[in-house]
């Protein structure tokens, strides 16, 4: 992740920086430091060396502010995700994109735990970024299959709990380091295939033929 030094190179109007990327990464580290209620605004905008009064302007409060970093954090792995895929075949692409997925979340890891944790919470509104975010990135996985919105309830459901699957994998994954990515990498894929086979069981009709799932595992 982008560090609050590293955010002041970036630059706003005529040459100043940006205020409120500094204030959105400064939150971002003090957020993944400590728990929420034990972060206040004033170290907040102490850290990031702007005036008290920006995060009012900016985001009218705290949670206004843990709100902008929750969604920074869910951009920043969405463009990871939206980077054309790689690969001459639906497998190799497939893997490619979750390779490419555990990557990025071992270079960003506080980031990642934060994003993740945020959605654990009661606030609505995180939870909302969370699994919009989570969404997002099965419903592009699905397109890459050639299904397109809506999809039939079993599949829905099937891509939900998949979704849910790979999330706490990965969880496990960096609490641990035992596991080779190659084999995390693995692990999902055939989750995957084995998510898909049990949706096609049950309804044929969910416009993933089975040679494709087939293709998938080779």
């Amino acid at each position: 992740m982008v560090s609050v030094d590293e955010a002041c190179a970036e630059t706003g109007t005529a040459g100043r920086p940006d205020r409120r990327a500094l204030l959105v990464e400064a939150a971002r580290e003090l957020f993944t430091e400590r728990a929420y209620d034990e972060v206040t605004t004033s170290e907040i905008a102490k850290r990031a060396g702007v005036a008290y009064g920006l995060i009012a302007h900016h985001f009218t409060n705290k949670r206004g502010l843990y709100l902008a970093t929750v969604n920074t954090a869910a951009d920043r792995l969405r463009a990871v995700h939206e980077a054309p895929p790689t690969g001459d075949t639906p497998a190799a692409m497939l893997r490619e994109g979750i390779l490419r997925h555990i990557a990025f979340v071992e270079e960003n890891v506080e980031g990642y735990f934060a994003l993740m944790h945020g959605g654990s919470g009661s606030d609505p509104e995180v939870r909302a970024i969370i699994e919009d975010f989570r969404w997002t990135a099965a419903t592009r996985l699905m397109r890459m299959l050639g299904v397109q919105e809506p999809f039939r309830p079993v599949l829905r459901t099937a891509m939900h709990g998949w979704s849910g699957f790979m999330t706490e994998s990965l969880i496990d994954y960096l609490r641990n380091s035992d596991l080779p990515r190659e084999d995390l990498a693995t692990l999902v894929v055939r989750a995957l295939i084995a998510t898909l086979r049990a949706a096609h069981a049950i309804d044929a009709g969910i416009g993933i033929s089975p040679r494709l799932i087939d293709e998938l595992a080779s």
